[in-house]
């Protein structure tokens, strides 16, 4: 899939850094607010502004480097795929997802176990058939540590399989009442895309998610969220943060 040549031909035009300069551990992210304040918290901060924009960094005493994958599976899956010719061996990816269960408010935590692949763009890469599946290892890191920022606050984790879609636009009721039954935890748009490019190539991955909307409640990005899904929302993501600085240190 990849031409032929140096691996730092491609990756100086995806991340515009050589390939060897990408740490061991990447953070994968589409929050604007997410990168910077992981920036703001690390020391030694190498910027990137490529198709694929990001930092390198120290960060809690470990080399890391962080980059915005962007909304969408296209590319989140080509982001993940170009790691593989670099140092990286794991990826946590974070972002926002829709609840599909009445009992997973907004302001929760869904950590993705598995996920349907209902994206198109990993079907170029295997058959239908290969899960997307996350990494054992990272997901009790990502655990433990979550448990330990998130206790005594009102943010319940859940964990289980997710949807990922390429389009919410074309979330009908009888579609998400259908993964709803399946008792589906969540529907995103890169998670499954992260998850089957990173098992292909040897690389461990994992993520969790903010709760952002619930289109099962009709409280979907057209609706408008309660206040007290505003407040727990902004406490949890608040948080995020902590627990990403917190894991550099464990993975």
């Amino acid at each position: 899939m990849m031409p032929e040549g140096d691996p730092s031909n491609f990756t100086r035009i995806m991340y515009g850094c050589e390939a060897n300069d990408i740490a061991e551990a990447v953070f994968l992210t589409p929050m604007d607010s997410v990168i910077k304040a992981l920036k703001e918290k690390a020391e030694n901060v190498c910027e990137l502004k490529k198709f694929i924009q990001g930092f390198h960094a120290n960060l809690n005493g470990k080399q890391i480097s962080v980059f915005n994958s962007r909304v969408g599976s296209p590319i989140a899956s080509d982001c993940t795929y170009y790691l593989r010719f670099t140092p990286c061996r794991k990826i946590i990816y974070t972002g926002l997802i829709g609840s599909l269960q009445p009992t997973i408010r907004v302001g929760d935590i869904i950590v993705p176990t598995a996920a349907v692949r209902g994206e198109g763009a990993t079907r170029y890469f295997i058959e239908e058939g290969y899960p997307a599946v996350a990494d054992f290892k990272i997901l009790r890191e990502i655990s433990e540590t979550l448990d330990e920022v998130y206790t005594g606050c009102d943010v319940k984790i859940h964990y289980g399989p997710i949807y990922t879609t390429d389009s919410f636009a074309s979330e009908t009721r009888e579609f998400l009442e259908l993964w709803k039954s399946r008792n589906l935890l969540g529907i995103e748009m890169e998670t499954s895309a992260i998850y089957t490019i990173a098992s292909m190539y040897g690389i461990k991955a994992a993520s969790f998610h903010v709760v952002s909307d619930n289109p099962i409640d009709k409280q979907s990005f057209f609706d408008p969220v309660e206040v007290e899904g505003q407040d727990r929302r902004k406490i949890c993501q608040e948080l995020v943060i902590e627990a990403l600085v917190k894991l550099v240190a464990r993975i």
